[in-house]
């Protein structure tokens, strides 16, 4: 009777495999989410290609647009949009209007259309690009028509795209951990607030030279007394 040796087969894991199935902690699934959604508006607007960029940023600040390129490959350079995580739990909807007004943005770079002068102030060319993609905008003191909004008739344009950030966003980032006191605190930061009653701690040069504006209540954040 001859033994017979057998080989134990081993699974083989390829670098692919790596992106079938991420987990729940993953960034890269609200990030895939939205390239996804980009990639939708692009191909309807023309608008230009993007590295989408997901920041933990608790600053004012929803998204950003890069007028330059800062990513690049073998062959191509690419611009940037930045959308901030700490407003995901604001829901799918208001994330869309983030990535639409920077794809605002994007088309006016691309176009030569300067829409935002150097102060950030969002002009009547700004606004007309950004209605044009549905969102809806509204003037204000300092920022121009920068508070732009996802209409119903939006959000049924962009249908496909919204749920798509609507599925992706699984995982939100959570800032209630970041209002304890950090050892060593620098005391000489001023707590600003705005209308409807949310502070920010920074320093009185950022405050005077960047002058933040809530993107809730659209009101400027200023020193409070005694603070």
């Amino acid at each position: 009777m001859t033994a017979t040796m057998t080989k134990k087969k081993t699974k083989k894991t390829d670098a692919s495999s790596i992106f079938q199935a991420p987990r729940a902690e993953n960034l890269s699934i609200i990030t895939k989410a939205l390239e996804d959604a980009h990639e939708i508006i692009r191909l309807k607007t023309g608008a230009p290609r993007a590295t989408i960029l997901v920041s933990r940023d608790t600053a004012s600040t929803m998204g950003h647009f890069t007028p330059w390129t800062p990513w690049e490959n073998e062959t191509e350079k690419f611009h940037e949009i930045m959308i901030s995580a700490s407003y995901f739990k604001r829901g799918a909807r208001a994330v869309l209007g983030t990535l639409l007004h920077e794809t605002a943005h994007s088309l006016d770079n691309k176009e030569g259309v300067q829409g935002v002068t150097g102060d950030g102030y969002h002009n009547k060319k700004f606004a007309k690009r950004a209605e044009g993609l549905g969102l809806t905008s509204t003037k204000a003191p300092r920022i121009g028509f920068s508070a732009t909004a996802v209409s119903d008739e939006c959000a049924t344009r962009w249908a496909d795209a919204l749920a798509i950030i609507e599925e992706g966003l699984r995982l939100t980032a959570d800032q209630s951990g970041a209002s304890a006191k950090p050892k060593g605190r620098n005391k000489n930061l001023k707590v600003a607030e705005c209308d409807c009653g949310e502070k920010i701690r920074l320093s009185l040069k950022t405050l005077e030279k960047c002058r933040p504006i809530c993107q809730d209540c659209e009101t400027e954040f200023v020193e409070r007394d005694g603070e």
